[in-house]
Order: C-alpha cells, then structure tokens, then sequence
C-alpha cells in the first residue's frame, strides 16, 4: 500500500513511499531519485508487488513539471538488484502463468524506456538478471569501479532464459557475440569489463556515484553529450554481425558449442540462441513476444524446477555455519596460515589462499620442493595475468604473500595450519606434534582423504583444534571442500574453518568422521562397479569392441586410452 505523497518538491522528502515493497521517490534538484530498499531481505530483487508501484512512480516522474530525470539506485550495501524472486517463479504451474509474468516485465521496462525524461541507472554491486535487465532499459547507466559490482544474465543457470526484454536489447547494446557469451554462460561481468564493452557508459567511485548520475541527468535533459565510450570492434567482428551470413555463422557456431557442453540436456541454452535469432529476423517486437512464450514454457520446465532446487539448496548451504543447531559459535578470524607440503595438493591449496588475500607460510623439507610449490602457485596467478582478470601488480601483490620456510619459523602467529603431507598416519602425527608445539593456539587441519580425523587428533595435545579440510584436485578449480569433525572438533574450531572455507570461494560442506568421509564413499561404489564389469566382461574383450563401438556411436563410445595401455 502507498503511505501517501508529499507536496514538498524541493527537499528530500519523499514524494512517493511504498514501505510493502522498499520502493521510494524524492526530489533532489529537480532530479528524482528512486530508491529501491527491499524490506527485510539483503538483497532487492523483483516480484510482482514492485510492477505497479514502479508504473507509479513512472508515472509521476512524467507529469510533474519540476522533474528533469531520474536516477534508479539501491538502498542496500552491495548490490543493486540481484534478479527475479525465485520462489515466485517455483509458484508458477501453467506455462501461460510464465508468458503473463514475462509480457508484464516488458510492458513494465518499454514503459521505463519511452520516458521522455531521461533515466540513469546508478550501480553499485550486482545488477542481475532482471536487474540487469531494468539498467538495460534505462537511457544512461553509471557503475562503480568497485569489485562488488558485476552485472550478469544468468538465468540459464535456472534453466531459464532472460524474460524481461534481455534477449533483445543486450544485443542492441554490446553486439551478437558478446550477448551469446553472456547469456550462455551466465558468468558475471566486473564493472571495468562491463565498461569496455558498452554495457556501462561511465565508472566512477562509489562515493561520486550518485552525484555523477545526477548530473548526468541534467546533461541529458538539457541536450549536452554524456560520457560514452567508443565500442571497439574488430574488422572480424563487424563482417560477422552486420549482416545476415555472418549472424547465422554466430548462431551455428553457439549451438554446437552448447550441444557439445551440455549433450543437448538442458533446454534452456538452445532457447536463449533461438529468440536471440529470432528477434534479429524479425525485429524487437517479435523477439520480445517469442522471449515471453520460450521464458513461460521454461519456467515449468522439470529442468528448471530441479535447477531451482539447486539454487536453493545453495543459498542454504551457504548460510550454514556446521554447527549442530541451537550450538553457536563465533569464528576465529583468519589472517595467516601455514601450509605443511609444496607438493600438488599443497601448492594448490597456497593459491586459493593468496588469491583471497591470506599470507602463507609454505614449508617443506627441501628448498626445491618449496621452489616448484611457488612456481606452480605463479603459473596460476600468471594465467589470470594472462586473462586480464588481474594486472601484473596485483600478481606481485598476490605472490608476495608466500613465505617459504624449511623449518617452523614464523608459525607462531598463523590461525590456521593445513596439512598437505603424505598419507601415512605416522607422518601425519609427527607434524601434529611439531605443530602443536611451537604453534598451540593455532587450528590445525589435514588435507587427509581417507584417514579418519579422530585417528589424527589421537597425537595431539589439543584435539579440540584438529579438524579435516579435504580439498578436491585442481584445488583452484574444483569448488567443493569438505570440513570433517570429530566429536572432540570445538565449535569454534568448525565455524571458523567453515568461514575460512568461504572466504576461499568454496562450497563447504561439513561431514562426520568416518572412513572416505563423504565425497569418496559415495565414488568408491561406482568405481568398484566399474572394475567388477571390467572383471565380469574381460579387459581384452572391451579393449577389441571399444573401436567398434566407436565407429558406430562416435565420441559417445570413444574408447579409453588407459585401458588400451593396460591391455597391450
């Protein structure tokens, strides 16, 4: 419900006050600002309750006279507006209910467009999906070069295309090919990219973004020339989507790159290629119509639904502290830690820490062995170089961050010391005690992947403080961590590895002491099966039809290298 409006123009209080949905509009030197504030969620984000009251607010922004423009910005700290309720969309059955919900999203942002007032769109943090989607309509767009801010259309990770006009203006603004790796991946865009791209007009500080946006505002109302930074596009890139031929080359190639990703299973990434196709054929008013009957048909898709669980399930796991409930605990913060092995696993565990700003001090017992562990933690944070993910300073910032040490000096003051030795349970209680001994305060926590963590904490002086933290190859790869406790593992001691865990970009998962602990009981049936068809079958006979098999079926049967080898 409104709580009224006010007459009062010319301060900051507010014209338009909608506390069901957070939504606000005050008046700053003839500017309006609309304020976006979700009530009780930590993140905006879209659900039907917002469509009339943004109509409103639309509405008012056109008739009053005093008003020049607008500037769109989120009242929460890190993030603009992170997409569509989720739940709202599960609560749809009917394909019909989808399309409705899609057409209403493209009336709602054609109306944002057609504003003859201009609207600025003043980001900082995520601006997903439909957020997006809402920027995308706005006539200028203004983003922090803050890390938080990243904009991306990643409804295809639901199983999802974008339903509220993204599929047809996204490539409008930055070009076929950029659309396709956006849509098709999901994968979020940092502002500084963004920019380059066209997506953002102009990047500023977080603490001028609202005042720029303001006077952006009044440049675009009085007709002078905003800030606008000049696509670049390749020779290539023009002969390929300016005309017919090239844009079908682009649409071939994207769909034999999904149907080599995804085998064809999820629905979603074809749907997304073909409206694309379909609103360059037929122009933006038929994409949108077919964007909204592709978007209802996937909302009830079974894919979707169990993509959807995922995502929750998720989010849970994600607010999850590993404490046994009605149990809290606060964790230990995490500056510095001690990793014991330069090997694979240990060198690889360095890196996921550097990279989240932890110093490490990596010890083994011969300086070679520490001399390779840092070149293969360099070659990583090199390849992001590479990438242009980072500069070559932050890569210096990154690899200053190791300490190299054959001994246990400067362990006295690290948190946490994980180690990444051999899997021999005599080894593993040698450097328990040694650790224990110049570091008794510190966590310590075994990268094991089968030995029961109790039968490691059985030598330590402190058990309270040993807990499992089993990494998966390639460590800065793989997502997944796995945090085993035994009953002796103090609360804090698990909140604080759970935390850590996060802070290293890991999907943690807390799992009781047990042999295999969770993710290697699971995989040790499959690969028993595995070996007992080879047994059953006969490793020559497989190794004979396995060519045939893939003469006739193609890569699906390719035979197996390995297996070849072991046969010969």
């Amino acid at each position: 419900m409104m709580d009224g409006e006010a007459r009062k123009m010319g301060g900051t209080e507010p014209v338009v006050c909608d506390t069901v949905t957070g939504l606000t509009l005050t008046v700053e030197r003839g500017v309006a600002i609309v304020t976006y504030d979700q009530p009780s969620s930590p993140v905006n984000t879209l659900n039907s309750r917002v469509g009339p009251v943004f109509e409103r607010i639309f509405a008012r922004i056109e008739q009053d006279g005093s008003i020049v423009g607008a500037v769109l910005v989120s009242g929460k700290h890190d993030t603009w507006i992170a997409g569509a309720d989720i739940e709202e969309l599960t609560r749809i059955e009917h394909a019909a209910q989808g399309e409705a919900l899609s057409r209403g999203g493209h009336a709602l942002l054609d109306r944002l467009a057609a504003l003859t007032k201009p609207v600025v769109a003043a980001i900082h943090g995520a601006a997903l999906g439909g957020g997006l989607e809402v920027a995308l309509a706005c006539r200028y767009r203004v983003a922090t070069d803050h890390a938080k801010t990243v904009l991306a259309l990643p409804e295809v990770q639901l199983g999802l295309i974008p339903g509220a006009g993204g599929t047809q203006r996204l490539p409008r603004t930055v070009g076929l090919q950029a659309t396709l790796d956006m849509i098709l991946t999901g994968r979020n865009i940092k502002a500084k990219k963004a920019w380059q791209m066209g997506l953002v007009h102009e990047l500023v500080h977080p603490a001028i973004l609202r005042d720029v946006a303001m006077r952006r505002v009044h440049d675009l109302a009085a007709g002078r020339p905003a800030p606008v930074k000049p696509r670049k596009r390749s020779a290539t890139t023009v002969l390929l989507e300016e005309n017919a031929l090239g844009r079908k080359l682009v649409f071939r190639k994207a769909r034999e790159g999904v149907l080599e990703k995804t085998k064809g299973k999820y629905p979603a990434p074809l749907a997304a290629i073909d409206v694309i196709q379909h609103g360059y054929a037929e122009g933006m008013e038929a994409g949108l119509r077919e964007e909204a009957r592709v978007f209802g048909e996937l909302t009830v898709s079974p894919v979707s639904r169990q993509l959807a669980g995922i995502f929750f399930a998720t989010t849970a796991l994600k607010k999850d502290n590993g404490l046994p409930e009605g149990v809290m605990a606060k964790p230990r913060p995490v500056k510095k830690i001690a990793v014991l092995g330069a090997g694979f696993m240990g060198a690889g565990i360095t890196t996921v820490a550097v990279q989240a700003g932890t110093q490490v001090r990596l010890k083994d017992a011969s300086v070679e062995r520490l001399a390779t562990g840092w070149k293969a933690v360099r070659d990583v944070v090199r390849e992001r170089v590479r990438k242009r993910q980072i500069t070559k300073g932050q890569m210096d910032d990154t690899m200053s961050l190791i300490g190299g040490t054959t001994d246990y000096r400067g362990f006295g003051n690290v948190d946490l010391v994980i180690e990444a030795v051999f899997e021999d349970l005599a080894v593993k209680h040698q450097v328990l005690r040694e650790v224990q001994a110049v570091a008794p305060h510190a966590i310590f926590a075994s990268n094991t992947s089968t030995i029961p963590i109790r039968d490691i904490a059985a030598a330590a002086a402190r058990p309270e403080l040993v807990v499992g933290m089993h990494f998966f190859s390639p460590v800065h790869k793989m997502p997944l961590l796995e945090v085993i406790v035994t009953p002796e593992t103090s609360p804090e001691t698990t909140a604080t590895v759970v935390q850590y865990g996060r802070q290293l970009g890991k999907t943690v998962i807390v799992v009781q002491d047990g042999a295999g602990f969770y993710v290697n009981r699971i995989l040790a049936p499959y690969i028993n099966e595995a070996g007992r068809l080879l047994d059953e079958v006969g490793l020559d006979i497989a190794g004979k039809s396995g060519p045939i098999m893939a003469a006739a079926f193609g890569d699906r049967m390719l035979p197996s290298e390995t297996l070849r080898r072991v046969v010969e």
